[in-house]
């Protein structure tokens, strides 16, 4: 059993030595991502992970988990001895004044009460009354407390709340974020019933308190999150693409603004992955290329250096938000339309598999559903560099076909169970399970450049014995008020640099290429130094803050997209 007082781990140094060898061991074994804070700091998490390393067949990683459990035994009876010892302690010192004490403060509730009493207009009970009866709504019902006889286990009449939207999200994501939370509030027996006949619809489920409490998910398309929002179907949008101007507006008269703060919430990262089939010599396209081939323009791979195969087009369907953020990425902004000819899939699993079987076909798909299909390189342009789709890439939005994965929540009136959900999302724990599932999540990690030579002459100095964090700040659109994103990043940034002090941070910010050079450079330096002022709030001093203007495009600024891509604050360390 794991220790309760975490911050025993960090006293003890051979307990940290033996956890760091259990990080690096189960990422070799394992073949997963260990974030050594989230093993050190969360009890859960860590005891996941000594389960999960039981079950590999390393000796050297089996023994270790037993020691690393001994000695957890150690420090918990350790400090529960001392623990006991303090309490009796103080309890002989302390007895003889609570009787004095209980007698002083009842007699001065009664005499504020009194007095308090006589300010108040003839009917204020009763509203007090209502007020309290009003408020009893807002208690989560995961955590109050029932009288239920054991044994004696009652389903619930209603759902703890609705969640409609992405196929993307919804397919695998959304259930394991939802199981997982219930396990976080003390649910047993929590399992997850797919719909026979809808297989996007599902509901996830568990025993707490006495009752069985349910969520109810639907997963037909990032569309169908904002129609039942705005027609009262759901607690909680799920959506692979921004919410759009029409839907916020049709929205704002009964669920406030979605697109601020408390209403808009990041759950994740994701890369729309262009697939193939695994015989295509093809590694990279650009955007025009892709503009070309699903528009029907071009036709066959001949056309491009491959093979005289015909081009077989397989896209997700009208209401997914996959086929919005393609469209709006690729299509639209090019004023370009799908070619009739393209084979419409539901599915992101299905889709892929179907393009992975025929020769010549291409898709497009959610990162983690690439499956046995193959992966390539995009670029925004002819002139710009091909990247590959990874987490570190799709983490940092570098990869031109980047996406922010979003829930949305109602301003007016919001379901406290549905609140409580996207805290825990958007926590350690929560992004822990968002990579698991195969998105990226926005816990940071180190990683390097995808190419050096891309930086300015100046840049490449400052950071020749850096790395660069997993994030990239982003505004708000011509301006440097920083985005939703950005402002829980502030928070992860202070957090990462605390646990890995003395490392210092170095800010460098970029602008798109559009107008004026000189004002481009000093609007990029005003986006650094406002990411700057933010983490000295914060506690943390950037070693640098400076501007590098049109510097390093990852993207061609003549279009929208292209230039929110170009205008950043990047993160080193060193």
């Amino acid at each position: 059993m794991s220790p309760k007082a975490h911050k025993h781990l960090h006293y003890n140094v051979a307990l940290v030595d033996k956890v760091w060898n259990l990080k690096r061991l189960c990422e070799t074994h394992l073949k997963m991502h260990i974030p050594l804070n989230m093993v050190l700091k969360d009890e859960e998490y860590r005891a996941d992970l000594l389960e999960k390393a039981l079950t590999t067949e390393s000796e050297e990683l089996i023994a270790l988990v037993w020691e690393i459990r001994k000695m957890e035994d150690a420090i918990l009876q350790s400090t529960s001895d001392a623990d006991t010892l303090k309490s009796q302690k103080k309890s002989r010192n302390s007895f003889r004044i609570h009787f004095f004490s209980a007698a002083a403060f009842a007699l001065m509730i009664f005499m504020g009460g009194y007095l308090f009493r006589s300010f108040l207009p003839m009917d204020a009970g009763e509203v007090f009354v209502i007020k309290a009866v009003q408020n009893v709504r807002m208690e989560s019902r995961l955590k109050a407390k029932g009288g239920i006889v054991a044994g004696n286990v009652i389903k619930a009449d209603k759902p703890l709340f609705r969640i409609h939207g992405s196929n993307t999200i919804g397919e695998k994501l959304a259930p394991r974020l939802i199981e997982a939370y219930l396990m976080s509030q003390g649910a047993n027996n929590v399992h997850t019933d797919v719909n026979p006949t809808e297989p996007n619809e599902k509901v996830i489920s568990g025993e707490i308190n006495g009752h069985v409490e349910y969520i109810e998910l639907q997963a037909h398309g990032s569309g169908t999150a904002f129609a039942d929002l705005l027609k009262n179907e759901t607690d909680m949008g799920m959506s692979s693409r921004r919410i759009k101007d029409k839907e916020r507006e049709d929205l704002l008269p009964t669920a406030g603004d979605l697109s601020l703060p408390g209403s808009e919430h990041i759950l994740g990262l994701d890369g729309l992955a262009i697939i193939t089939s695994p015989g295509n010599s093809i590694s990279s396209l650009s955007i025009e290329q892709l503009v070309g081939i699903f528009s029907g323009e071009i036709n066959n791979w001949s056309q491009l250096g491959g093979k005289d195969v015909p081009i077989k087009l397989y896209a997700r369907d009208n209401k997914s938000g996959t086929w919005d953020s393609f469209n709006a990425m690729v299509l639209e902004s090019h004023k370009a339309k799908l070619s009739e000819s393209a084979t419409r899939i539901e599915s992101s699993s299905e889709l892929s598999d179907s393009v992975a079987r025929e020769a010549g076909a291409i898709g497009f798909i959610g990162l983690p559903f690439v499956r046995h299909a193959k992966l390539l390189a995009i670029s925004s342009s002819d002139h710009n560099k091909a990247i590959m789709p990874t987490h570190f890439t799709v983490g940092t939005e570098d990869y031109p076909l980047s996406r922010r994965l979003f829930f949305y929540t109602s301003q007016n009136d919001p379901n406290i169970e549905a609140q409580e959900f996207v805290h825990f999302v958007i926590t350690e724990r929560g992004q822990s399970i968002v990579e698991d599932v195969g998105f990226v999540s926005q816990n940071i990690k180190l990683g390097k450049p995808f190419d050096n030579e891309f930086y300015p002459t100046d840049m490449r100095e400052l950071t020749a014995r850096s790395e660069r964090l997993s994030i990239n700040f982003r505004f708000k659109s011509g301006s440097d008020e920083l985005d939703t994103k950005a402002l829980n990043d502030l928070d992860r940034v202070a957090r990462y640099v605390d646990v890995n002090a003395p490392k210092r941070v170095q800010l460098f910010g970029f602008s798109d290429s559009e107008g004026d050079v000189g004002k481009g450079k000093e609007l990029s330096e005003r986006r650094a130094k406002v990411v700057e002022q933010q983490l000295i709030q914060r506690g943390i001093y950037p070693l640098v803050a400076k501007g590098m203007g049109d510097a390093a495009p990852l993207a061609a600024s003549n279009t929208e997209e292209g230039k929110s891509i170009n205008r950043r604050v990047e993160v080193w360390i060193l």
